[in-house]
């Protein structure tokens, strides 16, 4: 009866953690709309609201590129095949947070506001 008992008591974290992995994930939100070869970005965590969208075409590369005119991303996705580095100051400072994320990237909760964005060639 010891050994049953002491085998619950130290399976039952593993059972919590597994009944939480899959509670979070029906809760996940659906995946985002955002076609190959851009970065989107909404204001909203979770992908909520309008995407900003920046590709290649109207974006130049390893320039800072503040996003558009008052928007702050909450949440954003990089299907680029490049990295995209994200900033929280609009004009690309360094003196704030910023990080380097790569393509494939899905990020539905921003670690901070994102206001401007740099597309590297690799």
């Amino acid at each position: 009866m010891r050994r049953l008992v002491t085998a619950i008591v130290l399976a039952l974290p593993t059972i919590l953690v597994s009944s939480g992995t899959v509670q979070a994930a029906e809760r996940a939100s659906p995946p985002p709309r955002c076609d190959v070869g851009v970065f989107c970005a909404w204001e909203q965590t979770d992908y909520k609201g309008q995407p900003h969208r920046f590709d290649l075409r109207g974006t130049s590369m390893e320039e800072c590129v503040p996003l558009n005119s008052g928007f702050e991303a909450r949440s954003f996705v990089n299907r680029i095949d490049r990295p995209v580095t994200v900033y929280q100051d609009a004009h690309c400072a360094t003196v704030a947070d910023f990080s380097t994320y790569p393509g494939g990237s899905h990020v539905p909760r921003a670690p901070y506001v994102v206001r401007a964005i740099q597309i590297w060639t690799h």
